[in-house]
């Protein structure tokens, strides 16, 4: 077996494909997000870790992964992954 662990074509953008899954997805484009945690520094509190990064799937449920790449976690809400992980919820993109 070759070592080869990704895909040898270059990605490509389909505006028309995205919008087409969105559409089967219910409509609602997934959202990202990073859970963290910060500490206090000179009066601001500062991200210290990023504990994993996530995503918000079109039914509202959540999946994260954590920056180590080894294992994932899946979530009622992006919410209860923050509670969970006793972290901070960051959102990455925008508001649908």
């Amino acid at each position: 077996m070759d070592d080869v662990h990704e895909s040898e074509l270059p990605t490509v953008y389909h505006a028309d494909v995205a919008e087409w899954a969105v559409a089967l997805g219910g409509g609602v484009a997934p959202r990202l997000f990073a859970l963290v945690r910060e500490v206090l520094g000179e009066g601001d509190a500062v991200v210290d870790e990023v504990v994993a990064y996530g995503i918000v799937l079109p039914d509202g449920s959540a999946a994260t992964v954590p920056l180590s790449g080894r294992g994932f976690g899946r979530w009622l809400t992006p919410e209860s992954a923050s509670r969970r992980m006793v972290s901070d919820l960051v959102w990455l993109s925008p508001v649908p």
